[in-house]
């Protein structure tokens, strides 16, 4: 624990033992208790705006991404996909990452339950919005106090996280940086152009003994992660609130679902105003021309074999196909003829449950654009996309607003932020062809 740590934790044990003095002398707290414990909220949020840097933030790199991660995050080798930290990124696997893996030490990590003896008895007492000491003391926890809500503690959190993971794209197969305040700031290498250097300036000389060498410097690059808002509503009525069994199940997937829904479809297609930056809207993208008089909303052999083209050769062994399922009609007709004799090998096939369309991984979603657009095909390698995460999730309900129905509606906030790792598209050597970790297909 770091002095900012310690001293925290201090304020925070002040905090508590104001209100046990209090209780322990059967009364209410009095004006000057109440300024006190508003002081030191004050206090902890300062120093809360500290901690990005702290030997805390150090430790959850190594478990992402390992001990033998050369520099201080992933991020610094963007524009080298051939890297092994972005093929596994040390013991966790690109896909099924789950909340342990993202934010704690490990999966016999016990997480903070706010005191609660269950997610039904936490989410109980806030639909409630009866006081509960409990709530009130979550809210020193490291986070943006004029959001409002309750931070919801950890071990529910992860339920959350966890429930949203399992139907997204994109978390769990990108870079993913914790973030502990509301902006990161991380360094990646310039992109370049093969035809002349590499990273923005590196050349490499061919010297006999004893020659000067030349002088060459790479390209830095300063990327920053701003953590965006992600606020979703949703009406319950109360006596469902009340009455229904598992109530704080059903609550928690659909909230989780709805979180992973929107986070995931802005990495996609998000504009980067206050949102994400997605894929389909980012400079590296490559947009793989159509074949002359294609017709329209239609997909081809030759589109996919263009599109594969113009992928980064590193990219292969972890690319995915992200398809619109309005696609789904035209990519099961396609074919490639085997020999003389008229015998024909479907494009797309499938294996106990997994699409695969030429080698490569299909998923297909709502979540791209449809049939004939841009972006209704994408082949993308998500390691080379960065997903800043905040680990809170604040949550609130209001029974004011539909009071004349008896309805009550939950609030849940979470803050993210995302963008490729690459700001635009590699000229390789011959100085002519780009290639991309992210490939789509021109309007049809």
């Amino acid at each position: 624990m770091n002095d900012i740590q310690k001293k925290m934790a201090s304020l925070y044990e002040e905090y508590v033992g104001i209100r046990k003095a209090a209780e322990k002398e059967s009364r209410s707290m009095n004006k000057a208790d109440i300024k006190r414990r508003s002081d030191i909220k004050k206090e902890i949020d300062t120093l809360a705006a500290q901690m990005e840097t702290t030997d805390e933030e150090k430790e959850l790199r190594t478990l992402l991404y390992g001990p033998d991660e050369p520099g201080s995050n992933a991020a610094t080798i963007a524009g080298d996909p051939s890297s092994s930290l972005h093929a596994t990124r040390g013991n966790i696997p690109v896909e099924g990452r789950d909340y342990r893996s993202l934010f704690c030490r490990g999966d016999n990590t016990s997480l903070d339950t706010g005191n609660f003896r269950s997610a039904g008895e936490f989410f109980s007492v806030v639909v409630s919005r009866r006081f509960d000491p409990r709530l009130q003391e979550r809210g020193l926890t490291v986070g943006t106090p004029s959001d409002g809500g309750i931070l919801v503690p950890p071990e529910y959190s992860a339920m959350l996280h966890n429930v949203a993971l399992e139907s997204e794209i994109v978390l769990p197969r990108c870079t993913v940086e914790p973030m502990f305040s509301n902006e990161k700031k991380i360094g990646a290498t310039e992109i370049g152009n093969h035809s002349s250097h590499l990273f923005g300036g590196m050349i490499a000389y061919w010297k006999g003994e004893g020659s000067t060498l030349t002088e060459s410097t790479p390209k830095i690059r300063e990327m920053t992660l701003q953590a965006k808002k992600l606020t979703a509503l949703f009406k319950f009525s109360n006596e469902w609130a009340a009455d229904a069994p598992n109530g704080e199940a059903k609550l928690v997937s659909l909230a989780g679902g709805g979180l992973g829904w929107w986070r995931d479809s802005a990495f996609l297609t998000g504009t980067g105003a206050g949102q994400p930056l997605g894929i389909l809207n980012s400079d590296c993208l490559i947009v793989a021309d159509k074949e002359p008089e294609q017709a329209a909303n239609t997909l081809i052999y030759d589109n996919l074999a263009s599109m594969l083209g113009r992928l980064h050769p590193a990219s292969f062994s972890r690319s995915v196909w992200v398809c619109h399922v309005s696609t789904v009609p035209q990519l099961l007709k396609l074919s490639i003829d085997v020999g003389t004799g008229g015998s024909a090998y479907p494009a797309l096939s499938e294996s106990n449950g997994t699409w695969k369309l030429l080698t490569r991984p299909v998923i297909f979603t709502e979540k791209t654009e449809t049939l004939g657009s841009q972006g209704d095909i994408l082949l993308a390698d998500f390691s080379q996309y960065v997903a800043g995460l905040r680990q809170d999730i604040r949550f609130d309900v209001s029974k004011d607003y539909a009071f004349a129905s008896d309805e009550s509606y939950g609030r849940l906030i979470a803050r993210v932020d995302g963008q490729p790792l690459w700001d635009e598209a590699l000229t390789l050597k011959d100085g002519s062809t780009t290639v991309s970790p992210f490939v789509t297909l021109e309007a049809r």
